[in-house]
């Protein structure tokens, strides 16, 4: 009788840990973009209740404060921010209008999403506005690179953990799924189940991957073995592209794409007619094979720079909600490399 008792209130001990949590108790987030939505949605599972502010076919740089959202941030529990000032516009003004003081900068509940990545394009020198819109701290679109998400799962995941202590298994749990599952989205099964994840995680950091994986194991390189979207992307290292802004930095180093030009001639700057004519000159070389831009951007000069030298325009999501298929973060990654890969597949095919 007593081991029937104590296996019963194991089982509904279990049952507590395993149930969803009610409304009231879930952490109330708001995240300033969708990519870092879905990352804590990842991490929080039914723990949290997410609220996002931009959608996925807004400018960043530029979000309407609504009011609305203050409302959201009166309440919330933790603020997740992209950092870098690239919401600089915008969130000031919502969380000073919420007087929420947890999740002011300093506060507890205050989470910059870029403390653990290793920033790029850290500008030297004295900055003016003659220089365009340039980042002071670095270039912020670092989501779109994969790599860097596994620190922001990290960040977020010491967030909730500080914040609902009780479900600290819990997050931690959901956070090493989360990074499980983006190791084999990026390098494919078979290179995961030899060399391990993490060690994978570690080199591609570090930058000494490539050289890793030229290593050989039963007569094979472990380059063979690459899978995921480094796979589908290999065969389209040191291709030459040009993007409209300096939003897909992060993007190219690891998929290895030589980013020639911009079509902005300077952040933030909408291109002259002298610099179309410049860069469709370049163009015209023949050996740019792509022309990258972004859904809620001006198309003209970039519909006009294709007309004119026949290099195809692909429109890519930087974020969750971007286009219709890119639902959450590996669906974003799915829709953006395989964009990639057919279109420079098909001008391959093409003779170009």
């Amino acid at each position: 009788m007593k081991k029937i008792t104590g296996m019963v209130s194991m089982t509904m001990l279990l049952a507590g840990l395993l149930a969803p949590a009610s409304a009231a108790d879930r952490l109330k987030v708001v995240a300033a973009l969708p990519n870092l939505g879905a990352i804590a949605q990842e991490v929080g599972g039914d723990r949290v209740e997410i609220t996002t502010i931009a959608s996925g076919l807004q400018d960043a740089h530029f979000v309407d404060p609504k009011p609305s959202f203050i409302v959201k941030l009166r309440s919330a529990d933790l603020l997740l921010v992209n950092g870098l000032d690239l919401e600089i516009g915008w969130i000031p003004p919502l969380t000073q209008g919420a007087r929420n003081a947890k999740i002011l900068p300093g506060g507890p509940g205050y989470v910059d999403c870029s403390a653990r990545v290793g920033v790029m394009e850290v500008p030297t020198g004295a900055l003016s506005r003659a220089q365009g819109d340039v980042h002071p701290f670095g270039n912020p679109h670092y989501l779109t690179d994969p790599i860097n998400a596994e620190m922001v799962a990290a960040q977020i995941a010491d967030a909730f953990k500080a914040a609902a202590p009780a479900d600290a298994d819990y997050f931690e749990k959901r956070r090493a799924d989360f990074v499980r599952r983006l190791q084999t989205a990026l390098f494919g099964q078979e290179l995961v189940d030899q060399v391990g994840g993490s060690k994978l995680f570690r080199l591609a950091q570090s930058g000494e991957l490539d050289a890793f994986l030229r290593t050989a194991v039963d007569g094979k390189p472990l380059s063979a073995r690459v899978g995921g979207w480094l796979g589908r992307m290999a065969p389209y290292a040191g291709t030459k592209v040009v993007t409209y802004h300096k939003d897909y930095s992060y993007f190219a180093r690891r998929f290895a794409l030589d980013v020639q030009d911009f079509v902005e001639p300077k952040p933030g700057i909408p291109p002259s007619l002298k610099h179309i004519e410049e860069l469709s000159a370049r163009l015209s070389q023949g050996d740019v094979k792509m022309i990258i831009t972004r859904p809620y951007i001006e198309h003209r000069s970039t519909d006009q720079l294709s007309e004119r030298t026949k290099v195809p325009v692909v429109t890519l999501p930087l974020e969750v909600g971007g286009a219709p298929e890119a639902t959450d973060y590996f669906k974003l990654f799915d829709l953006v490399t395989g964009q990639i890969a057919s279109t420079l597949s098909a001008g391959a095919g093409a003779g170009r």
